[in-house]
Parts: C-alpha cells; structure tokens; sequence
C-alpha cells in the first residue's frame, strides 16, 4: 500500500534539498532507510532461492541432455551415420539484483500553505546472464578412448559396486577364452546371424554360480611387485567336486582343481587346445560396445524398406532377432509421432526413437555405460581394490 507524507515548508523537521523548495522530514527518511534495509534482506532472500532453482534446472538438464546425447549417437550408427559427441566443458550464471527506495514523483500540490505529497516507493532489477560451453570431442587422446579395449579394472570397478555381473559380461566382453560373445556386432550391423549361444549359456552358469557362493570374480595380493594385486576367477575350496563346477571350468577349457585363475587380457589369437590356467577376457572398445548396443534399436519398416539400414539374416534366410543378442539390456523404439511417457527421446531422420520411461533396465544400461566412459578416461588401475584374498602357490 502507498505511503503519503505531506511535507510543509515552515515544518521544522524537514531538511533543505538543492534549491530548498523540495524537503523531506525525519520520519520519511527512517521511512526511507528501513524500506531499503527491508529490500536488502530480500536480497539474500531471493539469492539462497535462485541458487536452489537453478542448481536443479542445470542438472536436469545436463542428465537429460546427455542421454538424449547418447540415444541419437546410437540411432546413428544404427544408420551407418557418424556420431558426434558435444561435451559441455562449463556452466556460468551470472545473477545480478538491485534494489532501493527512492522518494518518487510528486502527485500533488497544495497551495496556503504551500507542501507537496510524495509517493516512496521500491526500485528493484533482476537479471541473470547463463552460459554454457561446448566442446567437440576429437583428436587423438579422445580416439585412443573411444578404440581403446575396456580395461579390466573398470569392469572390476563396477562390479565390486554393485552392477549385475552378467550385465557387465554381456555388454563389454566379447571373448571369454575364445568362447564368442556376438564379436561382429562390436562394429557396423554385420549381414548374417553372431554367434553368442555358448556365451550367454557360460555367463548364466558363472552368475549361478557366484549367488551360491561357489565361485567369484575377486583381487588377489601379489608379492611382486611390492603391494600389487591381480584380478582372479576364486573358486571354493569345498565346491572342485561339484558337476556344475566342473561342467563350466571344461567349457572355459581351465585345468580344473585350481583355487585362483588370473584374469588377463586376450588380445592375440593363439593356437593350441591345451587347458588354461588363466581366464582370457577379451574386452570390447567403448565405439565397440556402442555398435553393440545400436543393434538394439528398432528401425521403423520403411526405412527398413528404403535399404538405409543393414539387415542381419539367420543361416535360412531369415531376420536375426537383435534382441536375443543384447540379452533385452536395451530396447530403444521408434514412432512417427512424439512419444507421451519417455525417459529419453530423440528426433532423427523424421522418426522418433525412445526408450520408454517404465524400462527400467534400458534406464539403468545408459547409467552403466555413462560410468563406463568415465572409468575408461580415468586411471581405474590406481584405485584401491574393496577386497583382496592371499596370493595361491
């Protein structure tokens, strides 16, 4: 509500202004001062706020944005396009607010004996000035990350944390012990049919295994160098004589009555069938593993029609279901028209590709690949293991 003074010329409270015609009493000045003091606080007041507003929108936005970044790369090596990766290098917001009380125009004046009444009243300003940068991902340290085989030690990584061990199997190996985990699709959609039976078979039976405690992926103290430790496949003690065991360890092609089988890369083909003492893991690159998971997306029937997508035929000539493959860890859909309920979404080549919001496991498989990334551009090697058991002789 506006506040009238009326400010007489003979009032011994009023101060002279310039040429002295216009004053101001006392009281309007503490009126004056207690009105800033009041929109200073509000200040703060409207910062903490801003602060709060904008710190939520950022990181809804950036989570948004990045996988929306990641489902339109994976469409487009699904159409044999190129990706191209953005990354946002920094977010800036400059917020500015000013506030005061000024005495306000004159409304009135009156005449015997001469006064003028005057309105005072707040001056605020807001204004905030973001921005954001951007950064094309190229050159050579981002080719050697993107070509680069997944390091062990990620994987280790993840699934000491947490993440379902056949998940990482199934997305990032491609070998185990020469045993094919669809090592063609690591690359464009290839024409015929992977093989991945044995594979899936072998990753179900290690998962049952380790849930009863049989077997495990764990670190091992090492004695040379001083302090390192090695990634081993434990096998109990008190399971060796148990057919399951024994059936898997066979088709590892392990020699079998060992306690630990040191995990190591498998880079090289080699000959020979001789049993093994080690577990051979031959990883996938993460550009592998994202050729991978684009075979997961379902190309609308008359971009099939058009020949802009590879298809892939089984032995008798007809279509490969990609999802026997990925082992349903993705499922990205298209429509002609924007999708209501979707977690991600992206417009590309006149189709709209999602992932609905209610797949949770295509949710937490973009989770999974997005740490993925940053492990492989990190030093994972250098982390300190969350268990170690004794070396075995």
């Amino acid at each position: 509500m506006p506040i009238h003074h009326h400010i007489f010329r003979n009032d011994p409270r009023r101060l002279p202004t310039g040429d002295g015609i216009q004053s101001v009493p006392a009281f309007s000045r503490f009126i004056l001062t207690a009105g800033i003091a009041v929109l200073l606080g509000a200040c703060g007041s409207v910062g903490s706020r801003q602060i709060k507003s904008e710190r939520t929108n950022y990181n809804l936005a950036v989570q948004e944005t990045e996988d929306s970044q990641l489902l339109l790369n994976l469409v487009r090596l699904k159409y044999h396009d190129t990706p191209v990766f953005l990354e946002l290098t920094g977010i800036t917001s400059q917020s500015t607010f000013e506030s005061g009380l000024s005495n306000g125009d004159p409304i009135a004046e009156i005449a015997q004996p001469p006064s003028l009444i005057w309105k005072p009243g707040p001056n605020l300003t807001f204004s905030a000035q973001p921005t954001v940068s951007y950064m094309p991902l190229h050159g050579e340290k981002f080719a050697q990350q993107l070509l680069a085989p997944i390091k062990i030690e990620s994987l280790m990584l993840l699934y000491r944390s947490g993440w379902s061990l056949q998940n990482i199997l199934q997305l990032c190996v491609q070998r185990l012990n020469k045993i094919e985990n669809a090592v063609h699709a690591s690359g464009p959609t290839p024409e015929t049919a992977p093989r991945y039976e044995d594979f899936a078979s072998i990753v179900s039976s290690l998962v049952k295994l380790k849930h009863s405690g049989h077997l495990d992926f764990v670190y091992e103290a090492f004695p040379t160098p001083k302090d390192a430790t090695r990634i081993v496949l434990h096998v109990s003690p008190t399971a060796f004589h148990l057919r399951h065991v024994q059936d898997l360890l066979k088709r590892l092609n392990l020699a079998p009555g060992k306690e630990h089988y040191p995990v190591t890369y498998s880079l090289v083909e080699h000959g020979g069938s001789a049993e093994l003492d080690h577990l051979e893991v031959e990883t996938r690159s993460l550009q592998g593993l994202l050729y991978f998971l684009s075979q997961a997306v379902e190309v609308p029937d008359k971009d099939v029609k058009d020949g802009l997508v590879t298809v892939t035929r089984t032995a008798d000539g007809g279509t490969f279901d990609w999802a026997k493959a990925t082992q349903g860890l993705l499922r990205v859909r298209s429509s002609a028209t924007r999708p209501p309920k979707a977690s991600t979404k992206v417009q590309y080549r006149g189709s709209w590709f999602y992932i609905a919001d209610s797949d949770l496991v295509s949710k937490s498989t973009f989770s999974l690949v997005t740490q993925l990334v940053s492990l492989q551009s990190g030093d994972s090697a250098r982390l300190t293991p969350v268990l170690t058991l004794p070396v075995s002789r």
